[in-house]
């Protein structure tokens, strides 16, 4: 069965990336994409990211940026907003902000972003 996304942060569950594919441990709804200074929405026929789901994950496909291991180092986060599946997404307070940390060994580290932290939706 799939996680939820608060589930998955609860248990600090890590998500994968290779080639130009991250796959976060749980099912959900992505409604925006930020890597590397741009914003990313998830819209239908958009050329940039493409979502996929499978019976237990989400994944976020980056058509346009390269290779994720890019992003290691230099970007260092990618940061999404996520619902969960059958959540509202009209509903604002349904919208969870999430870090995903790329890692030199293919895992992404799973956050909810810290204070300090800017993340502008």
């Amino acid at each position: 069965m799939a996680l939820l996304v608060k589930e998955a942060l609860d248990q600090k569950k890590h998500g994968f990336y290779i080639g130009r594919r991250v796959a976060l441990p749980f099912k959900c709804q992505v409604l925006k994409v930020i890597a590397g200074g741009e914003n990313l929405t998830v819209m239908q026929g958009s050329g940039s990211i493409e979502i996929g789901q499978d019976a237990q994950n989400t994944s976020v496909y980056f058509l346009l940026s390269g290779k994720l291991k890019d992003y290691v180092g230099s970007y260092s986060v990618v940061k999404l907003i996520v619902c969960e599946l059958d959540d509202d997404i009209c509903d604002m307070t349904n919208h969870i902000k999430l870090v995903c940390k790329m890692e030199d060994n293919h895992q992404v580290v799973i956050e909810e972003p810290s204070d300090d932290m800017l993340f502008i939706e």
